[in-house]
């Protein structure tokens, strides 16, 4: 089906998330993407690949949050962008882009540690935007809805 939903059991979940038709994978799918994650990836230090690692887990949060490292002009739209090419069919493509920028990472740690702490989306959100935000040069990015 087209519809994008949560992994596990229950009753699917929808997962709207600007930055395209994503689907949020189960915890088997992340595993074996990681394992067959690029060489560009495995050879970054453990904090970059745990950005990684949390855009692949959890595309329902990363793609609310903007990236303010100037990459809108690459056509991005989230920090979701920044780690990987999702496509209508579902197929993920690791993106090379937040392999070498600092800005995409630390956001991407600073939402998987809020999401952690137990934080909202829109607490989360804000302190991104407060953190990296104010420089003009972000996507732009939808709120989560409330």
């Amino acid at each position: 089906s087209d519809t994008p939903t949560t992994g596990g059991s229950g009753p699917a979940v929808q997962a709207v998330v600007p930055s395209g038709n994503v689907v949020v994978p189960t915890a088997g799918e992340v595993a074996a993407a990681w394992e067959r994650r690029p060489d560009f990836v495995k050879a970054l230090p453990e904090d970059w690949q745990a950005a990684y690692k949390f855009a692949l887990a959890r595309p329902d949060v990363i793609g609310w949050m903007p990236c303010n490292c100037g990459c809108v002009g690459q056509g991005h739209r989230s920090n979701l962008d920044c780690f990987f090419i999702r496509r209508e069919s579902g197929e993920i493509t690791f993106e090379e882009h937040g392999s070498y920028c600092d800005i995409c990472v630390e956001t991407s740690n600073l939402a998987a540690k809020l999401l952690g702490e137990g934080k909202t989306m829109a607490e989360i959100r804000a302190a991104v935007d407060e953190t990296f935000g104010g420089g003009g040069h972000g996507t732009d990015t939808p709120l989560p809805p409330a």
